[in-house]
């Protein structure tokens, strides 16, 4: 009853927002993550409303988050877009924007727009002076533990910082509470960056220079690459990290073989779910801790790594009108106060008395996603995250030193960078 009710509710907005020229039939194509984030069903409900209210078809595609870059870029080259809307990661806006395959957004953002989303989220689609996605999904990490190991291990209450973290997994181990206390999404892939950007961020530092140069190794950098290595050497990490994405690392921790995890925000919804989790009253979600010697230069002594990500109209589509009106119904904060398994990016959303009513958590979010910390906004952002997670992952393997391993991750990034563009 109250999903219809909202619907009701949006119908009423959008018929009143919608003009005669809208409903006209088109059809659009839109591309979207069956991964973290809003989940595909969620998505397909969004696009029904669409459909019902313009008398518009919406043709959704669906693929994991690793398959999104390529398809983007194919679609940008054909001479009619293969997708008119796309779901764009931040860490995609410097490279879209400079190669003109999606279009500024500008002129349909009003400053009332621009006042209800905090700037650290316009920022992460923003380049060049102009905004190329309008934010959907304020995805960030959070750390999940597991409170009943945690009292059985003899401790009162969850980690503050990582190293009361490491005291309470090997307690954990000693006493056979659980074989490796520690989950996580450290496969060669871009959520290892994610992983060693938020850990950078528990020691005191960022992985890039405000010019967007690689500083990662040396200081907080390293200290975190060594901490990774460190539980793995230890028996504290589970070493299915190593080939683990987000959703198997979730798997570990709903099914009761880890203590803790960090991971976005879509596991909190899983490890509730009877349906499929192990840890229901077990399971709880607080802010990520940090280093020891990092507690008191923070505001919430917490350190997240940002996903945020946005929807963008193609420059090659030829339905760029109809693309913004379904842009601008899925960001809505009408539509997001209906979906609120997933952070919503309007601040107005976030303070309702509604949402906090719905979502208990979102005192806990909202500081976390004011400590997240940013991948660097690059244009060759894929080619810079691949050198990365060859690097990290060789030193997970143990095949190179921490220090090794993130030297010449520099030097070859460095490399990179300095090329003509």
């Amino acid at each position: 009853m109250k999903r219809l009710a909202l619907a009701l509710a949006l119908v009423l907005l959008v018929f009143v927002a919608l003009s005669p020229a809208s409903l006209a039939k088109e059809s659009l194509n839109v591309l979207y993550m069956a991964q973290a984030g809003y989940q595909p069903d969620d998505i397909r409900a969004m696009a029904d409303l669409f459909e019902f209210l313009t008398g518009d078809s919406v043709n959704l595609t669906f693929v994991k988050y690793d398959e999104q870059h390529e398809k983007v870029v194919a679609s940008a080259v054909s001479p009619v877009a293969t997708y008119d809307v796309i779901l764009l990661d931040l860490i995609w806006t410097a490279e879209f924007a400079s190669k003109k395959m999606v279009v500024p957004l500008d002129k349909y953002i009003t400053p009332q727009m621009k006042k209800d989303i905090a700037p650290a989220i316009w920022d992460a689609f923003t380049y060049d002076g102009h905004v190329w996605a309008m934010p959907f999904l304020a995805n960030f990490q959070l750390f999940f533990y597991n409170e009943n190991m945690i009292k059985r291990a003899g401790f009162a209450g969850p980690p503050k910082t990582l190293e009361e973290m490491v005291e309470q997994m090997k307690a954990m181990k000693a006493k056979g509470i659980v074989k490796y206390p520690w989950t996580d999404s450290w496969n060669e892939k871009e959520g290892l960056v994610c992983e060693f950007v938020w850990l950078t961020g528990a020691f005191g530092g960022d992985t890039f220079d405000a010019h967007g140069k690689p500083v990662f190794n040396t200081g907080a950098g390293l200290k975190a690459l060594e901490f990774m290595v460190s539980l793995l050497k230890e028996g504290l990490a589970n070493p299915k990290c190593l080939t683990n994405d987000e959703n198997a690392a979730s798997d570990d921790f709903v099914s009761g073989n880890a203590a803790f995890t960090t991971n976005w925000t879509f596991q909190y919804g899983l490890m509730n779910d009877p349906a499929v989790s192990k840890v229901v009253g077990q399971a709880k979600m607080g802010l990520i801790p940090v280093a020891k010697a990092e507690l008191g230069k923070s505001k919430y002594n917490t350190a997240s790594v940002s996903g945020f990500q946005g929807a963008a109209i193609m420059a090659n589509s030829r339905h760029k009108d109809l693309a913004w009106k379904y842009v601008r119904f899925v960001t809505s904060p009408l539509v997001q106060r209906a979906f609120l398994t997933e952070m919503p990016v309007w601040t107005s959303v976030q303070e309702s008395a509604y949402a906090q009513t719905i979502d208990k958590t979102l005192p806990i979010k909202s500081k976390e996603i004011a400590s997240v910390h940013h991948r660097p906004k690059v244009p060759p952002y894929p080619e810079v995250s691949s050198i990365l997670q060859r690097y990290i992952h060789q030193a997970l393997e143990m095949k190179m030193s921490p220090k090794a391993a993130l030297d010449k991750a520099a030097a070859e990034i460095n490399a990179v960078l300095a090329r003509p563009k």
